[in-house]
């Protein structure tokens, strides 16, 4: 049978295949072929495997990947983490206050986004407490979508994002994603986390899970911490930075970094917030790079 892993819990495999679900292990030929592998399969893995009694079965093959969300491994930050397989568009949500909208995450998702050659959509949540100023993000080609998951707010149009698609949902704790699913589907009932009295939420997803939303498939995944930028080096950087590229052409020196070369044609001409968010996160990798 072919079927999707919807949850990964331990050595058990939830697939999902048409209206039933299995819970299935790799066969044991499976294990050494894929041996190279830092984990076996990922959430959003399409699979083929052989069904057996009460709902259990064996995994046979996992099926080539057409995109992915990765990051470093924890455990061994040389190795690719797969957080969910055959992704179409991320989301990342940011609060318009309470916390307050952080410009340095979105661009460092905008980064993320690139790196995997997914479609970025920003979130400016709890709409109906602030309307800061996104239109940097717009004029950059990112598409902007407004909510509130108290007023219903853009819930509408955030819902016909998600039809026909697999969309994964990140962002920092207390930004209020969760209530946002509540309001997308008030029968998930997800457990929604308070936000403390410094302004920083309890996240309250601890694992990546698909979930049926909107006609389509959405991941929620742990807060920002848990990301890193994995494919993205200090050389390449730039190149993730889609405004930047757009203006490149222009630089007096095809390898321009944009930090000190005469004639560039991006410092001083993109959005003073994102240079600064470029050069921040560049010493960060410049860092990691070093402590390795």
């Amino acid at each position: 049978m072919n079927g999707r892993i919807f949850k990964i819990a331990a050595n058990d495999y939830e697939v999902h295949a048409g209206e039933q679900v299995w819970h299935c292990r790799f066969r044991g030929k499976m294990k050494l072929e894929r041996g190279n592998a830092l984990k076996l399969a990922a959430v959003g893995d399409y699979v083929e495997f052989v069904p057996g009694d009460e709902h259990q079965g064996t995994i046979e093959k996992v099926v080539e990947r057409r995109s992915r969300l990765s990051r470093h491994d924890v455990l061994k930050p040389s190795k690719e983490q797969v957080i969910v397989a055959n992704v179409d568009v991320l989301f990342v949500v940011q609060a318009a206050k309470d916390p307050d909208f952080n410009l340095g995450i979105v661009d460092k998702c905008t980064v993320m986004a690139a790196a995997n050659r997914l479609p970025l959509v920003i979130v400016v949540n709890k709409s109906d407490l602030a309307q800061p100023d996104v239109s940097l993000y717009e004029k950059a080609g990112y598409k902007v979508i407004r909510t509130s998951a108290r007023t219903g707010e853009g819930v509408e149009a955030l819902r016909g994002f998600l039809k026909d698609k697999t969309s994964v949902l990140m962002g920092p704790s207390g930004v209020g994603k969760s209530s946002l699913l509540n309001a997308l589907d008030p029968e998930l009932a997800l457990k929604v986390g308070a936000v403390s009295k410094r302004g920083e939420g309890r996240h309250t997803t601890t694992w990546v899970e698909l979930v049926p939303m909107g006609g389509g498939l959405i991941a929620d995944t742990p807060g920002m911490e848990f990301f890193t930028l994995w494919g993205v080096t200090p050389e390449n950087l730039k190149d993730h930075f889609l405004d930047f590229v757009d203006l490149a052409d222009g630089c007096r020196f095809r390898n321009c970094s944009h930090i000190k070369e005469a004639g560039c044609a991006v410092k001083g001409h993109v959005a003073e917030s994102r240079y600064e968010n470029y050069l921040d996160l560049l010493d960060k990798l410049i860092s990691q790079r070093r402590d390795r």
